[in-house]
């Protein structure tokens, strides 16, 4: 006769607990908004059909992650937008990526070791070695480049201290 002890029983239950967690992250969809101004696709890629344009604060269904792009539904049309242009809603998890990791993050994160990385989502090397010079792309990005001054009131009025010379 197998004897099981309380803490057995306390594991089995998280690792079935968080097992259907994934599950149920993984067949559904999570609600999120787009950041900016940005283009739904009908593949996900840049050279994809324009479905429509979503305004900046677009309320979107996160489905789907293929590479650096979301599947996601709207209201104006079903497509794929770049994932740095989507923000997950606030206390949405993302399938597999927030559940977990956001739990063992909880037990190693303190004060003194956080950190704030930026980086590229959802691209492999072999993205990175095919990737081509898109002019149209560039000349978006600078739309949003500002001057040192404005730069500086911003930071201001956020509360920032002023840079150090």
């Amino acid at each position: 006769m197998m004897h099981t002890t309380p803490k057995r029983r306390l594991l089995g239950s998280l690792l079935l607990s968080s097992a259907l967690i994934v599950q149920a992250e993984t067949t559904s969809t999570n609600p999120g908004q787009t950041t900016v101004a940005t283009e739904l696709k009908s593949t996900p890629d840049a050279s994809g059909s324009t479905v429509s344009q979503l305004p900046a604060g677009q309320a979107v269904q996160i489905g789907e992650r293929k590479g650096a792009w979301y599947q996601v539904k709207t209201s104006q049309g079903d497509g794929w937008v770049r994932m740095l242009n989507v923000r997950l809603q606030s206390g949405a998890a993302k399938s597999g990526e927030s559940t977990m990791s956001g739990l063992a993050a909880l037990g190693q994160a303190t004060r003194s070791n956080t950190t704030v990385a930026t980086g590229v989502r959802g691209l492999t090397r072999k993205d990175l070695a095919q990737a081509q010079e898109d002019p149209a792309e560039v000349a978006k990005l600078n739309q949003y480049q500002v001057s040192a001054d404005e730069a500086r009131k911003f930071g201001q009025a956020g509360g920032l201290p002023a840079p150090r010379n």
